[in-house]
């Protein structure tokens, strides 16, 4: 069983494992790219699944006419477009059938470096209670004038939405899509309820932690090429906001009224109410007065403001108490801390942050 809170030390087995890892590569209009990206992910992986999503381009049939009779690549040719998680979900299952201990989803674009594969091995191999190893493009702040102006500011906006939902407040880049998983823990999880389009990475932090269940981040640069997103602005605005939404007050309700009652329930409960009646009532009162002409009482200005004001703070500690309890569920590697560790001998001690 995994420790979900897990301890500030703990000892690490050097010695090597033989753990089959199985990369998913979900694939649309990527005809250009994709040979490229099997090419160079090969060295770190035991076998690859590339699902063409419905391309029109025949992704499958590019990646067929190379790799034909290559037993470490498996192509799936889905019959209509179903969307990127739809695709990866579809990888996840034949990942499973080939009995991987850890799955790697890989986009097609060119954008994530495979070399990255190997250090995502490294940190299952030293960190075995992590469910989830996902990258991380800011732990060098440098990376921000490389990044796109457009995508900056939604990744920024999509960011702060996600820690409400998700409950991993400390996490730095939760729409960052190059992601892994303990194979043996997604047969226990539900993974086909992931979602199926673009929302799939913000969908994954928020099954695991519902559960809160621990993630790892790793130093992870993103290549950014000249090739064209097929993600949509305007359905970004029109579909994500309304999901992150629902996914945040389902967390709120199963996590703080259903799993358990504790200080952040109360905290949480007698402040909505406070507020709720400080701004109704106020506005009641405010209207009356704009109405009639006739100023309100002291009093009853107070018995608007103090209710007001007690709510926001309790609302403030609510939130509080929930941030405190992310930090032990998000943890963070850099690159060269697993290029230092000793490929043999004494066991080495993990280095907590977050």
């Amino acid at each position: 069983m995994i420790d979900p809170i897990g301890a500030p030390e703990r000892e690490l087995c050097t010695t090597p494992s033989q753990k089959k890892l199985v990369c998913v590569i979900p694939a649309f209009r990527a005809s250009r790219t994709i040979l490229s990206v099997i090419k160079g992910a090969l060295p770190y992986c035991d076998a690859i699944v590339v699902v063409d999503d419905g391309c029109s381009e025949g992704t499958a049939e590019v990646v067929r006419a190379q790799y034909d009779g290559d037993p470490r690549v498996h192509v799936i040719k889905r019959s209509s477009n179903g969307g990127v998680g739809a695709a990866t979900k579809t990888g996840i299952g034949a990942a499973l059938s080939l009995a991987a201990d850890i799955i790697v989803k890989l986009d097609a674009d060119g954008q994530m470096n495979p070399s990255y594969i190997s250090s995502i091995r490294e940190a299952f191999e030293h960190h075995s209670y992590i469910v989830c190893v996902k990258g991380n493009r800011f732990f060098d702040a440098s990376v921000i004038s490389l990044m796109p102006k457009a995508r900056l500011f939604g990744n920024a906006a999509l960011s702060l939405f996600a820690k409400f939902a998700s409950g991993y407040w400390n996490v730095i880049d939760p729409t960052n899509g190059y992601l892994a998983f303990d194979a043996h823990m997604l047969t226990v999880l539900p993974w086909q309820s992931f979602d199926d389009s673009y929302f799939f990475e913000l969908s994954v932090l928020c099954e695991l932690g519902l559960k809160k269940l621990p993630i790892l981040e790793l130093e992870m640069p993103t290549i950014y090429t000249d090739a064209q997103s097929s993600l949509s602005i305007r359905k970004v605005l029109l579909e994500f906001p309304g999901k992150l939404f629902r996914k945040t007050m389902r967390r709120l309700l199963v996590q703080y009224f259903i799993f358990d009652i504790n200080l952040g329930t109360l905290y949480g409960f007698f402040g909505t109410l406070l507020l709720m009646f400080g701004l109704v009532f106020g506005g009641y009162e405010w209207i009356e007065s704009v109405t009639t002409h006739v100023s309100r009482a002291t009093g009853t200005i107070m018995l608007a403001v103090l209710p007001t004001l007690m709510g926001f703070q309790l609302l403030l500690q609510a939130l509080m108490y929930d941030v405190q309890f992310s930090s032990k569920t998000r943890h963070e590697l850099r690159i060269d801390e697993i290029q230092r560790r000793p490929s043999s001998g004494a066991a080495v001690k993990e280095r907590w942050r977050g």
